[in-house]
């Protein structure tokens, strides 16, 4: 994982996920969306194994505010068991060093 910062170089550009991930030196990319209308959130999200292009993980939540660190919880979940299930993947030349216990989500509207 890298700092948030890092990653908005490429925000509102099309790229490819394969150049960010040597670029930033990481094995997955998370690409996604937030939108908002009225109280409701939409986040949209996809885990990208940054080797091969290959889509490891993909979701939507649809949440009113005030739920939203209910989101959060959730996509943290989903995608550290989408990372777990695809280090643990015998044909993947990868694993996991040791067990993530935080992801930090940072959602703007």
């Amino acid at each position: 994982m890298i700092a948030r910062n890092s990653s908005f170089t490429y925000k509102g550009k099309p790229v490819d996920v394969k150049r960010v991930g040597q670029e930033l030196g990481v094995r997955y990319v998370l690409e996604g969306s937030v939108r908002k209308v009225g109280n409701r959130i939409r986040v949209t999200g996809q885990l990208i194994d940054a080797a091969n292009g290959a889509h490891i993980w993909a979701d939507r939540f649809d949440r009113d505010l005030t739920d939203i660190f209910g989101v959060q919880d959730a996509l943290t979940r989903q995608i550290i068991s989408a990372s777990r299930s695809s280090s643990a993947n015998k044909n993947s030349p990868y694993r996991l060093l040791s067990s993530p216990r935080t992801l930090t989500l940072t959602i703007s509207s």
